[in-house]
């Protein structure tokens, strides 16, 4: 009996104790819950665009954790159509579905991609070209090409808000911004020119008062440039801005420094890249660097051509081919070339720039051969080849035409030239390579 009663007394001893252990086990499980909330909770990103929540975009980021920090990566054709956007594979101006180019396009600009390359090309609808350098090289991944904020806030013309972690980001459109600012500032008449509201990016607003145009800061609320000038255009990539003042135009910096002086009749981005404009002086043309320099005077009949009928050349610049040579035409009609510094590099002896000729079916007008940096030129109905350097690689009165045809097989455009009345087809790059040129 004794033994019986110690048997009680030694469990109704343990009790309390195990009552303490399941209470403590609550106790730590609460805790851990609750933890567990807040963790979620601090775990969810929570995405705004214009003051409006959207979790679309939530479900298409990418965050790259390295020793670094975290880097946000977004999928460049997922995010155009909830930007407002359409998007497309490949080449803007040649059509194909090559995965290593993407394309984005708005009422008012495209703006084109590449696989490993940290150049984004942006083209408006008066076919002025912007090449802006990003924060990093576009990626693949997945099958998808992506970019960092920085690349989609050039692109799609919008500003991020991020904190720290990307745990809530807020996206502002650039009519949303504009609408903002104009409301708290009281601002009544503005330039609602595409390229002239990009301006807000850098805190800027081109106003008009009484017919005048000015710009302001947003931030201080205080004029930058003063509301005396006839026009106002923006300059989005050195953002400076060309003025016009009795009739006449120059480049006044952000900062109110006289760049170009009022002298000329127009003055045109011509290559934003390396720093030129085309300016037009008494109906002719020239060139001035970035630095309001005279390169080229303003004494040539025109300067650049038309590239519509060359699309297949890739190429973008009707007025610097290769990234490299100007074409000039001078009083008399003929062209000659000069290079980004300046320095004429050919005299003025040809009689076209391109090939004008298709001898063959499915073929296309070549311009240029880029593999080998040459330009395709027209002397007295005949066809040359020069180099950037403008040593000419082909007699005169030789070649009949210069084309290219498209591989079926490598899907990859082919050049050739053709002699003595397309007799005989020389393929120009096995040609060059050949030669070792």
């Amino acid at each position: 009996m004794e033994l019986y009663d110690e048997n009680i007394n030694e469990k109704k001893s343990k009790i309390p104790m195990i009552i303490g252990i399941c209470i403590a086990i609550l106790i730590v499980l609460t805790i851990l819950i609750i933890f567990g909330i807040i963790y979620l909770k601090n775990s969810i990103t929570t995405i705004e665009i214009d003051g409006i929540s959207n979790n679309k975009i939530e479900e298409i980021l990418y965050i790259e954790s390295t020793e670094q920090g975290s880097q946000l990566y977004i999928p460049i054709l997922k995010i155009a159509p909830i930007l407002g956007y359409e998007g497309f594979n490949g080449d803007y101006l040649n059509k194909s579905e090559d995965k290593t180019k993407c394309h984005i396009i708005s009422e008012n600009e495209i703006a084109m991609f590449t696989k490993d390359s940290d150049k984004l090309i942006k083209v408006a609808q008066n076919s002025e070209i912007e090449y802006v350098t990003l924060d990093k090289a576009v990626f693949e991944k997945n099958g998808e090409l992506y970019t960092t904020i920085d690349g989609i806030e050039n692109a799609f013309n919008v500003m991020f808000s991020v904190d720290e972690g990307f745990k809530n980001i807020s996206i502002f459109s650039m009519d949303y911004l504009i609408n903002y600012w104009t409301t708290h500032l009281k601002i009544e008449e503005y330039s609602e020119e595409f390229t002239d509201k990009k301006a807000i990016f850098e805190n800027m607003i081109i106003i008009k008062n009484d017919n005048k145009y000015g710009v302001i800061d947003i931030e201080k609320g205080n004029a930058i440039l003063e509301s005396k000038y006839e026009q106002i255009r923006y300059l989005p990539v050195t953002t400076d801005f060309v003025v016009k003042s009795n009739g006449k135009y120059g480049i006044v910096t952000k900062d109110a420094t006289v760049k170009v002086k009022t002298l000329y009749d127009n003055i045109q981005t011509m290559d934003n890249q390396n720093g030129l404009y085309l300016v037009e002086q008494n109906g002719s043309f020239g060139v001035i660097n970035i630095n309001g320099d005279t390169i080229i005077e303003p004494e040539y009949k025109q300067i650049g051509i038309d590239i519509d009928r060359y699309t297949q050349n890739g190429v973008e610049n009707s007025f610097v081919l290769l990234n490299e040579i100007i074409p000039i035409k001078n009083n008399e009609g003929l062209w000659g070339f000069f290079n980004i510094k300046g320095e004429k590099i050919t005299d003025f002896k040809y009689t076209g720039v391109g090939c004008s000729t298709l001898p063959v079916s499915n073929s296309y007008a070549a311009l240029v051969v880029p593999s080998h940096r040459i330009i395709v030129v027209e002397k007295d109905k005949y066809y040359t080849l020069i180099t950037s350097s403008g040593e000419q690689l082909v007699p005169d009165n030789t070649l009949n035409s210069v084309y290219i045809k498209s591989n079926l097989t490598t899907e990859k455009n082919e050049f050739f030239m053709t002699y003595h009345n397309n007799e005989k087809v020389i393929n120009i790059e096995e040609w060059l390579e050949s030669t070792e040129r």
